[in-house]
């Protein structure tokens, strides 16, 4: 690797999330949520979905997201019910304020597309293709690192 090609990927990280928090916490907190919470319901806000597929989703063991998922259960956001036959598949879905409550986050975070969609054409392409590569990136990482240590 040529020395120009380094990059102070810790640094990149760490900035990435700090500036994507710093986004992302003025809309959730309007709504009494973290951006994590926030994540979940607009997953939901999909499709319903299993604990197992949100556990996955969010790189967070079971038990962990079991713990996060009750807390959404408490506060009215969602429901929690156990699959058949056997009772072990825990399937989340949305309650109506669940559902009101991702429908304004959604529309507060459509902001931001409005703001990206605004760049002029070659900027907005650049931008989305490097958001692409970003992601790419970090599954590749992921994935190489898999068993080297509990990275997700």
């Amino acid at each position: 690797m040529h020395e120009e090609d380094r990059i102070p990927i810790l640094t990149v990280f760490q900035t990435l999330k700090t500036k994507t928090a710093r986004l992302l916490e003025p809309v959730v907190q309007a709504e009494g949520l973290t951006p994590l919470q926030a994540n979940i319901l607009l997953h939901l806000a999909e499709r319903d979905t299993s604990l197992g597929g949100i556990s996955e989703m969010t790189c967070m063991g079971q038990a962990n997201t079991s713990s996060l998922c009750k807390k959404l259960e408490r506060g009215g956001f969602l429901t929690r019910s156990r699959g058949a036959p056997d009772g072990r598949v825990v399937t989340l879905s949305l309650t109506t304020a669940g559902r009101e409550t991702a429908e304004r986050i959604q529309t507060r975070l459509n902001r931001f597309l409005e703001l990206i969609n605004a760049l002029p054409d070659g900027p907005r392409k650049d931008l989305i293709r490097g958001l692409r590569a970003a992601e790419q990136m970090l599954d590749y990482l992921i994935e190489q690192t898999k068993g080297d240590q509990d990275l997700c």
